[in-house]
């Protein structure tokens, strides 16, 4: 009698197990909802404008570039998703984003899913850009 009572718990513990490792099999993960998609962008033209900070009149990006986005080709010279007129400007960042832009590197920009024609490179007021290989595959558009 106590093998019978001690040998249900056992089979419990063992149907359970089987059936956890068994889940990710027949289960989906949930989809994430991304804010922003990345494409990557070539840059037909690049430029800079001189702007006024404490330090100097250092060249800040004046740039066109072309991306596509299910199919269909679109160009813009927007910097920033934010319409705020006050930006954060690391300039190190800006020094490389030149370096990398002008070096072929796969910068990509940001787009919300539902308007497409309206990319940035910078998502925040704070300038920053990414590129292919640190941009989530999850959030690329197609």
């Amino acid at each position: 009698m106590n093998r019978r009572i001690l040998a249900i718990p056992l089979v419990i513990a063992l149907v359970a197990t089987i059936g956890a490792s068994l889940a990710p099999l027949f289960l989906t993960p949930p989809v994430t909802q991304c804010a922003y998609l990345s494409t990557p962008v070539r840059f037909p033209k690049m430029d800079s404008h001189p702007v006024k900070v404490s330090r100097g009149n250092p060249p800040f990006p004046e740039v066109e570039y072309s991306y596509v986005v299910s199919g269909k080709s679109y160009t813009s010279t927007r910097m920033f998703c934010s319409a705020n007129e006050v930006v954060k400007v690391n300039w190190s960042k800006v020094d490389r984003f030149f370096h990398d832009a002008e070096n072929g590197a796969e910068v990509v920009a940001w787009l919300a899913p539902s308007s497409p024609e309206s990319a940035c490179i910078s998502i925040h007021a704070e300038f920053d850009y990414s590129v292919v290989s640190s941009a989530s595959s999850q959030c690329r558009a197609k």
